[in-house]
């Protein structure tokens, strides 16, 4: 899971905009929710058709089809509010603990700086726990994704959401090029996305979705 992107409940803002750019052409699916290491094993061994939010890689592009950005993911570092950390970009962060998810494409963005400490932990929330713990130093996430568990499962005043953006990403679909309609899925969703964003679905969808404050919003337009 990776909420509010992915939930359990067949619901979040990526399954939104995909179902609904899909249904455009009567294309319909069913959401596995699994940690994000082992979807992208899934989908390797043809076991599920489409990860629904997916960053582009080198690596990545030699296995998956990507489709047209459809939102823009801005990755943070957020630390204690006790603390007195002061963040001016990863390498202020040499010497520290730092948690990410595991298998997710940023933390190739630390492998520059050996003497950053990187925990991995399966999903946001967990890290999260261990930065409340004092186990690790501070967190890299998304803005988004980080607001929204802050919101729902812990107090707001304890943690600090840095402002300098670390890296902007944007959010694609993928499907494996071994998918027998991998080109046709990938042509069907990216019309299907003009189309919703044309008649304002799009915007709708992300109205669902509101942010703890306005300057945590991610890019509502795909560029």
């Amino acid at each position: 899971m990776w909420p509010p992107y992915i939930q359990d409940d067949d619901r979040g803002l990526s399954y939104d905009i995909v179902a609904a750019a899909f249904a455009r052409s009567g294309e319909t699916f069913a959401l596995e929710v699994a940690p994000f290491s082992r979807a992208m094993r899934l989908a390797q061994n043809g076991e599920v058709d489409v990860i629904p939010a997916l960053w582009h890689t080198q690596a990545r592009a030699q296995q998956f089809l990507f489709s047209t950005a459809y939102l823009h993911n801005e990755l943070i570092f957020i630390s204690l509010s006790a603390n007195t950390l002061s963040f001016s970009g990863l390498s202020s962060l040499n010497g520290k603990r730092v948690c990410m998810i595991r298998g997710f494409a940023y933390q190739n963005l630390v492998s520059g700086y050996p003497n950053i400490s990187v925990i991995s932990q399966l999903h946001l929330s967990e890290c999260l726990r261990q930065l409340a713990r004092g186990r690790v130093d501070g967190v890299v996430a998304d803005r988004f994704a980080a607001a929204y568990a802050i919101t729902h499962h812990f107090q707001r005043d304890i943690f600090t959401l840095h402002a300098q953006v670390i890296a902007s990403w944007p959010l694609h679909i993928g499907i494996s090029k071994t998918h027998p309609r991998s080109r046709k899925l990938i042509n069907l969703f990216n019309q299907g996305l003009s189309d919703i964003i044309q008649d304002g679905t799009y915007q709708h969808l992300l109205s669902q979705y509101p942010q703890i404050d306005q300057d945590q919003g991610i890019n509502p337009i795909p560029k």
